[in-house]
């Protein structure tokens, strides 16, 4: 529930990106607004973030809108931080740009700071199924960062290789770690990893969405 002043600056900003198809400058919310100190406006963005009235991004005219519905009482938007392979890990992990898919909160446990998804390049992992469903090229998976590895290992994971992100199932044996595929392609081979190589476990999929 927003105070009489919040509620003013939603609508302010939604009738703005309405009318002009793009947000309001910090600038233009003040004139508007008639508020003087450009920092009061900024705490009234901030809490309309917070609360998923809004996302606010680090670009010129940087405010979006959420649907406050979806947002608030059905679903939160988790980041989609990379595309990974599904082969040989050859993609670096470079961050998404403010790209998120909106997942129901049962879905995930109503811990948001838990999860984050990746969307799949590649078929090495189309056999593996989990919630009946299978880790197809251009799947969505949804990833929890919160796990044990050494009990979970029938898993699949995504981790960063050499600064390259993939997904697979991972075995360790003394100094060697297995990249294990799982594909009705036999072209996808297990991928041996030395000690010197740097491996990074960044979480265990937990879920998968296909859209096509």
């Amino acid at each position: 529930m927003l105070t009489p002043k919040q509620q003013k600056v939603f609508d302010t900003i939604t009738e703005y990106i309405h009318k002009f198809w793009e947000s309001p400058t910090l600038e233009e919310l003040q004139k508007t607004l008639w508020i003087q100190n450009k920092r009061s406006i900024v705490q009234f963005l901030e809490y309309l973030d917070e609360k998923w009235y809004i996302r606010r991004t680090w670009w010129y005219r940087w405010i979006r809108l959420w649907d406050r519905l979806v947002a608030s009482q059905m679903a939160i938007p988790i980041p989609i931080l990379w595309v990974v392979n599904a082969w040989r890990p050859l993609s670096y992990a470079d961050e998404s740009q403010n790209w998120f898919l909106h997942v129901s909160k049962t879905l995930i446990k109503w811990d948001e700071k838990k999860y984050f998804c990746v969307k799949v390049d590649g078929t090495s992992m189309n056999k593996f199924t989990i919630n009946w469903k299978n880790i197809d090229d251009w799947s969505f998976v949804l990833v929890n960062n919160s796990y044990d590895w050494a009990s979970d290992k029938n898993w699949a994971y995504v981790c960063i290789v050499n600064g390259c992100a993939t997904v697979k199932k991972i075995k360790k044996e003394w100094d060697e770690t297995y990249l294990i595929p799982e594909s009705n392609d036999s072209a996808h081979k297990p991928i041996i990893l030395s000690s010197d190589d740097v491996v990074e476990i960044n979480g265990k999929v937990v879920d998968v969405f296909n859209f096509e």
